[in-house]
């Protein structure tokens, strides 16, 4: 019977250390300086992003664009000054995304340029999974 016990207890410590790993990791950076107008402008500006193209509403497209261009250059310098560098990689990763969308909508590919727009809510979940407080949410 202790054997028992004693391997339970392990398959039990095991099996809470796969939740900790598998669950997301709030990084511990004081975030208190970030620009709160520009993430609502961001949060906004993506749900449109690829309604607006889908639409092939070219000009709207575009803004949406250049409002998501301006929110991760933001977001790579300003996590760049924090050490962050899982959340500068993502932003770069937005840029090169939002740029090959404007390439798309430029050349009247609406639907690569839809098909590519449809990643970029998932860069920013990406980055708020590590860095949005739980508090926020």
């Amino acid at each position: 019977m202790i054997e028992f016990l004693k391997l339970l207890r392990v398959d039990v410590l095991i099996a809470f250390a796969a939740v900790l790993v598998s669950a997301p990791v709030i990084a511990a950076i004081d975030l208190r300086d970030y620009d709160n107008d520009l993430m609502r402008d961001l949060d906004k500006t993506v749900k449109y992003f690829e309604p607006d193209i889908t639409a092939k509403n070219a000009d709207a497209a575009k803004e949406d664009a250049q409002v998501l261009l301006d929110g991760f250059k933001y977001t790579e310098d300003y996590f760049a000054k924090k050490g962050a560098d899982d959340a500068v990689e993502i932003s770069r990763k937005g840029v090169k995304l939002i740029s090959a969308v404007l390439a798309s909508v430029d050349s009247n590919d609406f639907d690569a340029a839809a098909s590519a727009a449809r990643g970029a809510p998932d860069l920013c979940k990406s980055c708020h999974d590590i860095y949005k407080p739980r508090l926020a949410r």
